[in-house]
């Protein structure tokens, strides 16, 4: 999903690399990382003010600070996915033998549901990523953010309820 971003954006590995964490920290999915819950959190906190930036411009009609919005958005959200899947994933599906039959039956599905949300935003993404907004697209911006952000809201809300108290040490 980050090469499909990055080309999306039109960003090289090197605009990119400076916005992601450290190798050290990607380096091993499976440790437990004290710190991860409180990382995602404040990430979940960041891209919620960058989605109402997004609407502000979108209110504003403003074509520029859209795309710029949008811009900043897309790399927020394409970090926290790619922390989320590798350090929270990674480390909940290699447990094996957990005594919670339902453990691991539940994370599968908070995966597939991550899958099928980011498809959804990706989607949202390509459609306004353009060179230039029209009136006509920043018209249909503001008619879709909205449900764009209820998909949000509410894939936070599960991630913070169900899937993160789920993340303890083994």
């Amino acid at each position: 999903m980050l090469t499909v971003f990055k080309r999306l954006l039109g960003q090289s590995d090197a605009a990119v690399s400076h916005a992601l964490p450290s190798r050290k920290l990607l380096s091993s999915p499976y440790r437990y990382r004290p710190g991860l819950i409180a990382n995602l959190r404040d990430q979940h906190k960041e891209l919620l003010a960058l989605f109402t930036d997004l609407e502000r411009a979108s209110e504003q009609e403003n074509a520029s600070a859209c795309r710029q919005a949008l811009h900043r958005f897309a790399r927020m959200l394409e970090q926290h996915m790619a922390i989320e899947n590798r350090e929270l994933y990674g480390y909940l599906l290699s447990q094996p033998g957990h005594a919670d039959t339902d453990l691991m039956p539940r994370v599968r599905m908070m995966s597939t549901d991550m899958m099928h949300v980011g498809r959804i935003l990706q989607r949202f993404v390509t459609a306004y990523s353009c060179p230039a907004l029209t009136p006509e697209q920043l018209t249909q911006l503001r008619r879709d953010l909205p449900t764009i952000g209820e998909v949000l809201a509410h894939r936070i809300h599960e991630e913070e309820t169900v899937l993160y108290p789920l993340y303890a040490p083994r």
